[in-house]
């Protein structure tokens, strides 16, 4: 029961560290954001206008990624840069930046445990190979099956009530309310509307299709392996 259990969290950690690697990437994706951006934003109020919204999304993804310390972007007039948001919106931005540095961290790490700790096996039970890839297969496939059916879920969630998903995330993720903010007055929140989310969402599920598809093949391959042994 014990081996089980091992296998199933290497194969649950390993299967999450990719998906956490895919969204890291998709969230600090300026070419994605801009898009998005040009298809949902609604900022003509704030006097940003699309031509500008390159100059936004490289700067939101490239603080997110960790490359810069501040949003910042070229004013309109004098090309100085200049603070994109008001204090309030950068101290949410600085609670999102640490949700990305996690993800950035569970791709690293928990891969590269999972790798590690996998070759350690592999290597103590070298006279027993078939066995030990018959374990990993079925803690693969069990993780997998963990995971797809957290995101069917989710997936059914977001379908149904994606503003209800949205809101009981940032309740979850977030220890305060800084993500409370207004489209009238905050425009981090006009140019990132809840459809910009609910489009955003999507398309970052679009990238993890691949990995979805290996996991569902991963289960055929073990019930298959199974049903051949029996």
């Amino acid at each position: 029961m014990l081996k089980r259990i091992l296998y199933f969290f290497l194969g649950l950690t390993g299967l999450f560290s990719l998906l956490c690697s895919i969204a890291a990437n998709g969230v600090t994706n300026e070419t994605l954001m801009a898009r998005g951006f040009v298809q949902h934003a609604q900022t003509a109020s704030f006097g940003v206008y699309p031509s500008r919204y390159a100059d936004y999304a490289r700067a939101i993804t490239r603080y997110l990624d960790g490359k810069t310390d501040a949003i910042t972007v070229p004013n309109a007039e004098t090309g100085a840069e200049t603070l994109a948001f008001s204090q309030r919106e950068n101290l949410h931005m600085q609670d999102v930046r640490g949700i990305v540095t996690f993800l950035k961290w569970a791709r690293w790490l928990g891969g590269g445990a999972v790798i590690a700790a996998l070759a350690v096996l592999y290597i103590l039970r070298r006279n027993q190979r078939e066995a030990f890839l018959r374990d990993a297969v079925r803690g693969f496939a069990f993780g997998a099956m963990a995971l797809l059916g957290i995101a069917a879920a989710l997936g059914v969630w977001g379908l149904i009530n994606f503003s209800g998903l949205f809101w009981t995330f940032h309740q979850t993720v977030f220890t305060n309310d800084l993500w409370l903010l207004n489209p009238q007055t905050d425009l981090l929140l006009a140019l990132m509307p809840l459809p910009f989310f609910t489009w955003y969402a999507g398309e970052i599920l679009k990238s993890m299709l691949p990995i979805l598809a290996a996991m569902l093949l991963i289960i055929i391959a073990y019930f298959k392996t199974k049903e051949r042994k029996a």
